[in-house]
C-alpha cells in the first residue's frame, strides 16, 4: 500500500474477490486489473510468477538529468580527489540535483543489488 494506491495479491482469488468487495463497500476504488506498473517497478507475469524491475524507472531518472548517452566508467568521480566549495560555482537550479538524489536513493533502497555494489 501506499498513500491511495494498494496492490493486493495472492493465490486464493475467491478471497481477493472478497477483500476487494469489502474495501469497496467501504472505499471508492477503482480495479485497475493485472498488476503493469507501481511506484516505479514494471511488473512482468511469466510462468513461474512475476518478474519486478526499474528498468524504466532507471531510464526515466538518466534521461530527466541527460545522462543518456553517458560513457560508462569503473569509477564515478576521480579517486582521492578533495571537493571545496571554493572551487566552483553554485548549482543555478539546486531542485534537479535534488530530485536526482531522491531518484538514486529510492533506486539504492529498492534495489540491494545496487545498494551493495554502493
Amino acid at each position: 500500500m501506499y498513500v491511495d494506491d494498494i496492490v493486493i495479491t495472492g493465490s486464493d482469488s475467491q478471497l481477493i474477490e472478497q477483500l476487494q468487495q469489502q474495501l469497496k463497500s467501504s472505499f471508492h476504488i477503482k480495479d485497475l486489473g493485472s498488476l503493469q506498473y507501481f511506484l516505479g517497478f514494471k511488473a512482468q507475469h511469466c510462468s513461474t510468477g512475476i518478474l519486478l524491475h526499474q528498468h524504466n524507472y532507471t531510464l526515466e531518472v538518466l534521461s530527466l538529468v541527460g545522462l543518456s548517452d553517458a560513457n560508462l566508467v569503473l569509477t564515478p568521480m576521480e579517486v582521492n580527489l578533495k571537493l571545496h566549495h571554493e572551487n566552483g560555482d553554485l548549482l543555478p537550479d539546486p531542485s534537479m540535483y535534488q530530485q536526482l538524489v531522491g531518484s538514486l536513493n529510492y533506486l539504492t533502497i529498492t534495489r540491494l543489488d545496487i545498494s551493495f555494489v554502493v
